[in-house]
C-alpha cells in the first residue's frame, strides 16, 4: 500500500468547493474543486501541467469568509483528464486544525434521506452547457441557461443564478434530453460572481455525457 492509499484511509476526506492556486516548478493551474484532509487534496483538472513527485506550492480558502490556507504539497500522483493527489508537506498546526475542523463540519453536516453526502468521490472538471428548470414549491418554474462544471457518478456541480434549497427538484437538459435530479448541496457565492455552485444528485447524466467512472 502506498503512501497516498495509506492517507486516504487514515483521514476522512471531504469535498471543497474554493479557489484553488497550485503554483508548479513551470507554470500555476486554478481549479473550484478538491477533496482535502488534514494529510492532503485531490484537485480536479482536466490536465495539469506536473509531474508526479514535482513540489508545488497551494493556496486555497475554506470559506469565503475564512484567511487562506498556504502550504507546500508533493505531487503523489495525476489521473489524467480528472485531477491530481498532492500530500501537504510541512502544515502548520493552526492551519492542520482548521482543515480538521472543517472535514468534521462536513461529516457531521446533515443529510436528508436519499441524498449524497459530500465525501470523496470520482469526478471530473468540465463545462457543458445546460438548461435547467427550477421547480419551485408553489408549482411555478424558473428557467435558466447555464453549465455543469463538474461532473461525477451520481450527479454533477451546476451554476445557477436563481436562489434555490437543498432538497429543491431542478431538471437538467441537454443533447435533447432532461434530467430529474436533487439538490444536496449548495456552495457559497464568491464575491466577484453573480451565481453559485450548486450541487446535484442525478442518475444517468454522466453515463449519457460519455463519462464512465469507477
Amino acid at each position: 500500500m502506498g503512501l497516498l492509499d495509506f492517507e486516504q484511509r487514515k483521514n476522512a476526506r471531504v469535498s471543497l468547493f474554493q479557489e484553488i492556486l497550485v503554483q508548479g516548478p513551470e507554470s500555476s493551474i486554478r481549479s473550484q474543486a478538491a477533496d482535502i484532509s488534514v494529510g492532503g487534496m485531490f484537485i480536479d483538472h482536466t490536465s495539469p501541467p506536473v509531474a508526479s513527485t514535482d513540489l508545488v506550492t497551494v493556496r486555497f480558502n475554506l470559506s469565503p469568509d475564512d484567511g487562506p490556507v498556504f502550504v507546500e504539497a508533493a505531487v503523489n500522483y495525476i489521473q489524467q483528464g480528472i485531477g491530481m493527489g498532492i500530500r501537504f508537506l510541512n502544515l502548520d498546526n493552526e492551519d492542520h486544525d482548521r482543515i480538521a475542523a472543517y472535514v468534521d463540519r462536513i461529516l457531521r453536516r446533515p443529510v436528508l434521506q436519499g441524498q449524497i453526502h459530500p465525501r470523496k468521490s470520482s469526478r471530473v472538471s468540465i463545462n457543458v452547457p445546460v438548461r435547467v428548470r427550477v421547480l419551485q414549491p408553489d408549482g411555478a418554474e424558473v428557467h435558466e441557461a447555464t453549465q455543469i462544471i463538474t461532473l461525477s457518478k451520481h450527479g454533477a456541480c451546476v451554476l445557477v443564478n436563481n436562489q434555490t434549497n437543498i432538497g429543491a427538484k431542478l431538471l437538467v437538459e441537454t443533447g435533447g434530453r432532461e434530467f430529474r435530479s436533487s439538490v444536496v448541496w449548495i456552495g457559497n457565492p464568491q464575491p466577484t460572481r453573480t451565481e453559485s455552485q450548486v450541487g446535484i444528485q442525478c442518475r444517468g447524466l454522466a453515463q449519457f455525457l460519455g463519462f464512465r467512472f469507477p
